[in-house]
C-alpha cells in the first residue's frame, strides 16, 4: 500500500496513494492509522485525492479513524473525495457521520 504522511504544526495529512480503497489494502490502512492516531496529537486529515473507488471495507477505516479522532475529542477531516467515493458514502448513510463540507 501507498500512502504519505505530513505531520505539519497543527495537522497531520494522511495520504492515500492507491485508486482503489478495498479489500486488498484495508488492513495495512487501518494499521497505519491506528499506529499514527496513538503518536499524534493534533488534527487528523484524510486526503483521498488518489482514490476513485472505495468499498465497504474502506469505508470501515474511515469509520475506524472517524471513531479514534471522536475519542480524543476531535473531528475527522476528510478531503479530496471523487464524486462517486461521496456517492457511497451517502449510500451508507454516512454522510450523518463525516462531514462531506457540502
Amino acid at each position: 500500500m501507498k500512502y504519505e504522511i505530513d505531520k505539519q504544526k497543527d495537522k497531520t495529512v494522511f495520504k492515500v496513494k492507491e485508486r482503489i480503497l478495498g479489500a486488498e489494502i484495508a488492513p495495512a490502512v487501518k494499521t497505519e492509522l491506528i499506529f499514527l492516531q496513538k503518536e499524534i496529537s493534533n488534527q487528523l486529515v484524510i486526503d483521498m485525492t488518489n482514490v476513485t473507488r472505495c468499498d465497504s471495507t474502506g469505508l470501515s477505516c474511515l469509520l475506524l479513524a472517524e471513531r479514534m479522532e471522536r475519542e480524543k475529542g476531535k473531528k475527522l477531516i476528510l478531503q479530496g473525495l471523487s464524486p462517486k467515493v461521496i456517492e457511497l458514502i451517502k449510500i451508507a448513510r454516512l454522510d450523518r457521520v463525516f462531514d462531506l463540507g457540502e
